[in-house]
């Protein structure tokens, strides 16, 4: 099976009613329609928790799927449970500071797909989905 990468983003908060089953419908159709079969999150804000819950319910219908979390250092804390597969890039010698934005970044590269929730012109969020636009990853804004 090839592997087709689907990678989430979004500021901390989410602003939407009605979110969650937006999300849920444009997961379903990127599975079912399009065969998208991997999932990355940073695990950062609202929006990649939302998106993995959603993720975590369909697997029950699409065993294929996997979710993965990327982690952009090392922690001795990760809650492995609910993720099929913990990632941490090697992002070369950076500051911490950096480690995220550059965590980021590799995932835009990686990603056939990014699904995002920007709402703002600021942020790590925008700064994902305008590396990505530059990358030529294809983008699903919800907002």
């Amino acid at each position: 099976m090839t592997e087709k990468i689907c990678c989430f983003c979004g500021h901390r908060n989410i602003i939407s009613d009605n979110l969650q089953e937006k999300t849920e419908s444009v997961l379903i159709e990127l599975i079912e329609t399009k065969g998208y079969n991997t999932f990355f999150s940073g695990h950062m804000g609202e929006f990649d928790k939302l998106c993995e819950t959603v993720i975590i319910r369909l697997k029950k219908k699409y065993p294929q799927i996997k979710l993965c979390r990327i982690s952009a250092y090392y922690r001795h804390n990760i809650d492995k449970e609910f993720f099929d597969e913990i990632i941490i890039p090697d992002l070369g010698n950076i500051h911490y500071k950096r480690a995220i934005g550059a965590r980021n970044n590799w995932m835009a590269q990686k990603a056939d797909l990014l699904l995002c929730y920007v709402y703002k012109d600021y942020g790590g969020a925008y700064d994902m989905k305008k590396y990505a636009e530059k990358n030529g990853t294809e983008i699903i804004n919800l907002y």
